[in-house]
């Protein structure tokens, strides 16, 4: 295991990402949702935290100062209680539904930011062998736990230390506030619950910065792959070198007997005279210009002149034409504008031998 770890030395391929992605293995750090959700929540409170200690010390005030008779309490009945309940439980929850609703957004923001929508995911596939004790020591006592351990309380402290020192000028006062009165405690309480709120959130966004930065290494990590196996996956993505140039050996065959069978249908057929064999086809009434049907030098050139002779092809020799047509022009494609009078005076000469008038 230690030698297969050692040569996995080549980052991960886009292909294997994709791959770890569709079974859910993506770099995740619960932190950044965490920082998300802490700092979106301090955030709403600190933004209604003046209506909320307004409506709440005004719902408070409303309690104690009602004229109640002595024995007031043998004399409500429920629907009485029920409507202080509900008229407390719609105050409250309506203070509250904004900020819970902007955390819920906040927090699967912040997941779906790393994740990404992750539709096809097998991770959550039963594996009986996770359930095994054995595997489950081993896991406890490996590295990354003890790393997630340290991790963990790393941040206890972070967390800590934070929050001692945004608080150490208030702590000293929080005796004096039984001197004040309600409406004077609950900002006081509300402005220090704020400040350390603020602070802890900025400590753990840092934290969660560097722990996102962590699970994105262990993920590229996990991912490395050896020299091999990024070969392995080059030929599984192109094919096997072998069987790619066989299906080019046997389509380079194809299209050759295909245009060694068009040269029956030639009109001329120009040589150099030896090296190269240009057949060209030309029929006014549907072409704008003769097409070559067939061209090849060295054997596949003495192929096309016996083709032609056999198939009684006039074979003319013309050097200049023959080159610039094999050397400018591919099978299939009309000649260029510049050899139409030299094609049209072989042409003509092929059409006097036959008899043809053009």
């Amino acid at each position: 295991m230690a030698e297969d770890r050692d040569n996995k030395t080549e980052p991960a391929t886009p292909k294997r990402k994709e791959e770890a992605r569709k079974q859910g293995q993506v770099a995740v750090s619960r932190d950044v949702s965490t920082a998300a959700v802490l700092l979106g929540g301090v955030g709403l409170l600190g933004s209604m935290l003046p209506v909320g200690l307004l409506k709440m010390t005004e719902m408070t005030r409303q309690g104690l100062t009602l004229p109640y008779p002595g024995a007031w309490y043998r004399e409500i009945s429920i629907d009485q209680v029920y409507t202080i309940l509900i008229q407390t439980g719609v105050t409250v929850g309506v203070l509250s539904l904004p900020i819970v609703a902007g955390v819920l957004v906040l927090g699967t923001v912040a997941t779906l930011l790393q994740t990404g929508l992750l539709w096809r995911t097998t991770a959550f596939k039963l594996d009986w062998s996770r359930i095994n004790p054995a595997k489950g020591f081993s896991r406890l006592a490996s590295l990354r736990s003890v790393v997630e351990l340290i991790k963990g309380l790393l941040k206890i402290a972070i967390i800590t230390g934070v929050g001692l020192w945004a608080s150490r000028h208030d702590v000293l006062h929080i005796p004096e506030l039984i001197q004040f009165e309600l409406s004077g405690v609950l900002p006081l309480a509300g402005s220090l619950a704020f400040k350390i709120g603020l602070a802890v959130s900025g400590a753990i966004a840092l934290v969660a910065v560097l722990d996102y930065a962590y699970q994105r290494y262990e993920w590229e990590r996990s991912l490395r792959m050896s020299k091999q196996e990024i070969k392995e996956e080059q030929k599984a993505a192109e094919g096997d070198p072998l069987i790619k140039g066989r299906v080019r050996t046997v389509q380079r065959e194809l299209v050759k007997k295909r245009m060694l069978a068009a040269v029956k249908t030639a009109d001329v057929v120009i040589t150099n005279p030896t090296h190269l064999a240009v057949a060209l086809k030309y029929d006014t009434a549907t072409m704008a210009a003769p097409v070559v049907v067939a061209k090849g030098a060295g054997v596949i050139a003495e192929r096309i002149r016996e083709l032609a002779r056999h198939h009684n092809v006039p074979v003319v020799e013309n050097k200049f034409v023959a080159r610039t047509v094999f050397k400018l022009v591919e099978v299939g494609k009309e000649i260029p504008h510049d050899l139409y009078r030299a094609v049209a005076e072989i042409l003509a000469y092929v059409y006097r031998a036959r008899g043809i008038t053009a």
